[in-house]
């Protein structure tokens, strides 16, 4: 990484400096109850993680916090470069969310010929909360905050090399953030410059090089003393 390569470099594995990485996915609805939902995503979704997930459906908008409650691998398929890519099938439940504002989204995405399934459901909340489920068409969409935490293992003022359980593209350019002492935080935009497997680890893992980008001067001014402490 060019800018790792003009700033000196510290490694900081013994400190556990954590961070997040802030990531949205839009995510394909499998079907969903009053009571949860589930999703195919190419994210790997911990169990009892607690994540936002976000409909809009003709006008509606709906945004719930749900935490996983399952999760296993459900097929692979090819990317645009010929990678094989993991998707996920998660089942969620709701955590936060009304019976009546629940039916009332199920309303707008359920598959055409299923409003008797829907009105039977809003009427027998209680009793049907988690059991019955409507299958969605091949059109349901929702987008998951999904901010994934991840461990520094170098750092310069022009970069960092950070390992997380999840592979990001290369090239691609995300908000992150970093966790400092004495409660002082750093938010940047990063670029994604590289993404290695790390070999000997379970479960998985993945090295990745980020490269800071647009970060705001007094943030710019607490990594800058953050690295002067290191030196």
């Amino acid at each position: 990484m060019e800018n790792k390569r003009r700033h000196n470099r510290f490694a900081i594995d013994s400190m556990k400096i954590k961070g997040r990485i802030m990531l949205s996915k839009i995510v394909d609805i499998i079907d969903i109850s009053l009571g949860g939902i589930s999703l195919k995503t190419d994210r790997r979704l911990n169990i009892d993680n607690e994540y936002i997930l976000k409909i809009e459906e003709k006008g509606l908008y709906f945004s719930v916090k749900a935490s996983v409650v399952w999760a296993s691998l459900h097929e692979s398929r090819k990317s645009a470069n010929g990678d094989l890519v993991p998707i996920y099938a998660v089942g969620m439940k709701f955590n936060d969310a009304s019976n009546d504002k629940i039916s009332e989204l199920i309303k707008f995405i359920a598959s055409p010929g299923q409003e008797k399934q829907v009105a039977a459901a809003t009427r027998l909340a209680k009793d049907l909360r988690f059991h019955m489920r409507l299958r969605i068409s091949d059109k349901g969409k929702a987008v998951l905050d999904c901010p994934e935490e991840y461990a520094i293992r170098t750092i310069s003022m022009g970069g960092m090399l950070i390992e997380t359980g999840n592979a990001l593209p290369v090239e691609e350019k995300i908000p992150m953030e970093i966790s400092l002492p004495e409660n002082n935080s750093i938010n940047f935009l990063a670029r994604v410059v590289s993404c290695t497997p790390v070999t000997d680890k379970s479960p998985e893992a993945y090295a990745i090089g980020i490269e800071f980008l647009n970060m705001p001067s007094d943030h710019s001014k607490l990594l800058d003393g953050f690295i002067s402490m290191l030196a």
